[in-house]
């Protein structure tokens, strides 16, 4: 299925407007406009033509062009499942913001601002995303050095800048943000303040990761609330540009550690579809299985931590006793239990190894049995009902104007799944349903991940059947001159040697392009966007964080309700912080 926008709405767009630019490939499709036109032709495409799902908006560095930086918005129109893309040229490092048409480009923008230094003309509170205010580099551009730019000195050496250590390291680093600069941070957040502004996090345990909130609270209500994102932020991005396609899949590993089997595949289906390369059809199914074990895993932990925060303790034993067999599983299989870096280009680093589709014929024979123990102690739990039901509503406006995904936007009724949507691997060979929901609460969202672990043992069963008469098949494609020799051959094979050796240094021959692919993670959309100058490494790489725009919403959702409701409401969203962060 093709998921771009059609020619034909494509002619109907250039004859409406003026100097427009468009650009088609397989897997990107673009139209670039005047600055002065950017509004105008957003709210058509939105109003009119029906592209009212925001999906992403990011910034391209070309130092070398005048104007430096563009600006690319990607939007999707949820009744002909059609992508697009926008672009523009900012003019004078100004671009107009686009916060009018949806609210998810607020923290996109900030983010553009935070790293590129692009302003957003009609932004209200355009600070930071990540970094701390005060800071006075862009780490996104070109210009700005992988290690950082190394201008504080260290005096707790007790050296003058102008005296040579004894070491044979920097007497310099990179700065480092002070209490003062996190206090003007913090200042600069919340606008309107009241008499008590509580911090929660960036430590608390109900939090799940390194993430700061601040509360402007009334009495036992909040009325305000901004999120201090960035704790963990490692500059992934940045990171990629200065490494081959295959040396960068163990950072994908590193976003969302909770589910990082299902991160390499979204990331490695984009490297594909960029070179071209098609792997073989047992890799297709291999790749499947695992990531929906990762989901069934990634699901479990949810569950456990999701009612401990509640009250819930039993739970969490029960839901690791299970996720515990899913980690020896993928161990089994893969070597490593969280980080396994198990994907390749062109297919899976090695074949199953021998009682591999045994074992996991018995964990989805014995798993139904242990999710209705789940249920039973939950679903119709009095207490559980008081804390989930109602809290948190989302709306399908909601999803389409805050670039929502994954299991909160289907919580509101959008039937939006990557892996119905543009299936690749072996999605469009297995059969599922998409669950969703009615009302758009914490209720419907365990709901919705409870019944997407059936479906994901349905879809597992489904390819252990076909993995069982593929035996001694291919598991990867490496008769392409682009995808790295396996083991056994480079220890055999003087070529194999030769052409894994120039893989790892020299990286691969990818053509000129750009391409834009996303997977089903279960914390939403995770795509990657990749510009290729034909080098054997991205010139830009961009990846489209679900849980960073689910994220988002939440400081809506929470007004008017009390600290209690924003742990339900929290972990209802499932946010990881590797993946907002990056």
């Amino acid at each position: 299925m093709q998921l771009w926008i059609e020619d034909k709405e494509l002619e109907n767009i250039n004859n409406k407007f003026n100097n427009l630019k468009i650009e088609k490939e397989e897997n990107f499709v673009s139209i670039t406009v005047e600055k002065d036109s950017l509004i105008e032709l957003l709210r058509y495409l939105k109003e009119e033509l029906g592209y009212r799902h925001f999906i992403d908006f990011f910034c391209i560095d070309y130092p070398l062009h005048n104007p430096r930086f563009q600006g690319v918005y990607l939007i999707f129109n949820p009744e002909k499942r059609k992508r697009l893309a926008v672009k523009c040229w900012a003019d004078g490092d100004t671009l107009p913001s686009t916060i009018t048409l949806w609210k998810g480009a607020k923290w996109a923008e900030r983010e553009a601002w935070d790293m590129f230094g692009v302003e957003f003309e009609g932004h209200d509170n355009l600070v930071r995303m990540f970094l701390w205010e005060g800071y006075k580099y862009h780490p996104l551009r070109k210009d700005f050095p992988l290690k950082g730019i190394e201008d504080v000195y260290l005096p707790s050496l007790n050296l003058r800048p102008d005296e040579q250590p004894a070491h044979n390291y920097s007497p310099y680093h990179t700065e480092i943000p002070t209490l003062e600069d996190l206090e003007r941070t913090q200042k600069a957040r919340i606008q309107k303040r009241n008499q008590i502004v509580l911090n929660w996090g960036p430590l608390h345990p109900g939090t799940h990761g390194t993430i700061w909130f601040l509360f402007d609270m009334e009495g036992e209500q909040v009325k305000e609330c901004d999120i201090i994102l960035g704790q963990l932020h490692r500059g992934v991005e940045k990171i990629a540009e200065n490494l081959t396609y295959t040396q960068f899949i163990p950072y994908t590993d590193r976003m969302d550690y909770i589910s990082a089997l299902c991160s390499q595949v979204a990331y490695v289906n984009a490297v594909e579809k960029l070179i071209g390369i098609e792997p073989p059809e047992k890799a297709k199914y291999i790749r499947t299985m695992m990531c929906e074990l990762q989901r069934i895993n990634s699901h479990l932990l949810w569950l456990g931590t999701y009612a401990l925060d509640l009250g819930a303790l039993t739970i969490f034993l029960y839901a690791f006793r299970e996720r515990e067999k899913i980690m020896d599983i993928i161990e089994g299989i893969a070597g490593i239990r969280l980080n396994s870096s198990y994907i390749r280009i062109g297919g899976v680093a090695k074949d199953l190894p021998d009682g591999a589709l045994d074992v996991i014929s018995h964990f989805i024979k014995d798993f139904p049995e242990k999710l209705e123990e789940y249920e039973t102690i939950l679903t119709k739990n009095r207490v559980w009902l008081r804390r989930n039901v109602d809290i948190g509503i989302i709306s399908e406006e909601d999803v389409y104007s805050y670039g929502l995904t994954g299991v909160v936007a289907r919580s509101a009724g959008v039937p939006y799944d990557i892996r119905m949507i543009q299936p690749t691997d072996a999605y469009d060979k297995v059969d599922f349903e998409v669950p969703l929901g009615r009302v758009g609460d914490c209720y419907d969202r365990y709901l919705l991940r409870m019944e997407e672990m059936r479906q994901s043992l349905s879809i597992i069963k489904q390819c252990v059947e076909k993995l069982k008469n593929m035996e001694g098949e291919k598991y990867i494609a490496t008769e392409n001159p682009n995808v790295l020799p396996t083991l056994d051959e480079v220890f055999n094979s003087i070529e194999s040697m030769v052409k894994d050796f120039t893989l790892r240094i020299y990286g691969e021959r990818t053509p000129e392009g750009e391409v834009y692919i996303s997977g089903e993670n279960p914390r939403g959309e995770l795509g990657f966007y990749i510009n290729s100058k034909g080098e054997g490494k991205p010139y830009r790489l961009r990846i489209r964080s679900g849980a960073f725009y689910n994220l988002q919403i939440f400081p809506e959702l929470i007004k008017g309700r009390t600290i209690a409701d924003a742990v339900a409401l929290l972990g209802s969203l499932d946010p990881v912080v590797g993946e907002t962060d990056r």
